[in-house]
């Protein structure tokens, strides 16, 4: 048996899909199918209940699941042991951000990286949910809240501050005067039910729990279009609404939210060089923005 059926198999009871699956092992669906049934033949069993909403684990599929889990945290303690002792700088090192922190702290300063850095490959993974770096999800997490338990090595490098913003003309129109502002008089746009407890929605469900809400969408990006648009106000990182003219502060981010951002790394990669030197280029670029 193989370690690689294996993995395909985890994925699948992880996600329930051969899509998605196939999504986060980095090939087709058909090749995790073939994977499954490949395994499920040579041990002789059926692993998996193939229903319309998903793949779901039989009752053998969920003993083996067990034994598999044992031997995944096995392989890779192995490859974190392994990649945490290389002293040369180079090689591939996979970091995590939510998708607006990318844009702001490490896509402008990646050519400066390469410059200093040739042999090492950056992997950018944007997402709005957290990797798992105990499964290797990614090497290193830059994000918004601090882990509670895990091997890792934690770094608070600096702050994302939110203020909550409008458009000129929704201002005017409305006839609001920043730092004094009613929100029972505004739309508000927000996140998501997903996603409403990070990134400035608690506070809109604290001060905000009445008011009107005339979208609610899971990307920062489209939350300051529609704000721009005149459709609303919006929670928005500051680094980027302050730089744009159409947009009016109407509460500055001490009076909003300011979150802490943390470098996330395993404990076994930390040791790495490549590691290291992506570190370090990650903490710098934060930093910058203090």
């Amino acid at each position: 048996m193989e370690w690689d059926d294996l993995k395909h198999f985890l994925a699948v009871s992880r996600t329930g899909s051969l899509t998605e699956a196939a999504r986060r092992l980095k090939t087709s669906a058909a090749t995790v199918g073939r994977r499954i049934m490949a395994l499920e033949n040579r041990l002789n069993t059926r692993l998996f209940d193939r229903k319309t909403s998903g793949y779901a684990l039989t009752e053998a599929g969920k003993t083996i699941c067990i034994a598999a889990e044992e031997i995944e945290r096995t392989v890779l303690t192995i490859e974190r042991t392994s990649a945490g002792h290389d002293l040369r700088p180079t090689g591939t090192v996979r970091v995590a951000s939510a998708e607006d922190m990318a844009a702001a702290f490490i896509a402008p300063n990646l050519a400066q990286f390469q410059c200093s850095y040739p042999k090492i490959a950056l992997e950018l993974t944007t997402r709005m949910g957290l990797v798992n770096l105990d499964r290797r999800e990614a090497d290193i997490s830059l994000r918004q809240s601090r882990p509670r338990e895990g091997n890792l090595v934690i770094r608070r490098v600096g702050s994302w501050p939110l203020g909550l913003y409008a458009a000129k003309r929704y201002v005017a129109a409305r006839g609001l005067k920043p730092g004094r502002i009613a929100l029972a008089d505004v739309g508000i746009i927000t996140w998501t039910e997903e996603w409403a407890h990070l990134l400035g929605g608690p506070w809109f469900a604290q001060h905000a729990s009445d008011s009107a809400i005339v979208l609610r969408a899971n990307s920062r990006r489209v939350h300051q279009a529609a704000c721009k648009a005149g459709l609303g106000v919006a929670i928005l990182p500051s680094i980027f609404a302050d730089a744009d003219p159409d947009l009016v502060c109407l509460l500055s981010p001490e009076e909003v939210t300011v979150l802490d951002v943390w470098l996330v790394v395993h404990e076994d990669l930390a040791r790495a060089a490549r590691v290291r030197a992506v570190m370090e280029f990650l903490s710098d670029s934060v930093s910058r923005h203090k």
